[in-house]
């Protein structure tokens, strides 16, 4: 039986996803914010989210929604 190789922290299954929401000051703890609003700015975009983190070392990337299911979404709504 083969050994399973040990993840590394930078494999991208082991990443944190981290939405605007989470860091917006106009949204309430219901809606989404997981922080402080003294620590919150007001809408966040994803990619400025991606620079900061890319600033500081992070290893970081941005998943987009394909076109195929941006349209579903929207046609869902």
């Amino acid at each position: 039986m083969a050994c399973a190789a040990a993840r590394s922290p930078a494999d991208q299954d082991r990443f944190i996803c981290i939405y605007p929401a989470y860091l917006n000051n106009k949204k309430t703890i219901a809606e989404g914010r997981r922080i402080p609003i003294s620590k919150a700015v007001e809408n966040p975009t994803a990619t400025e989210i991606q620079d900061v983190c890319s600033a500081v070392g992070l290893n970081v990337f941005l998943e987009r929604l394909g076109f195929t299911m941006l349209l579903r979404l929207v046609s869902n709504s």
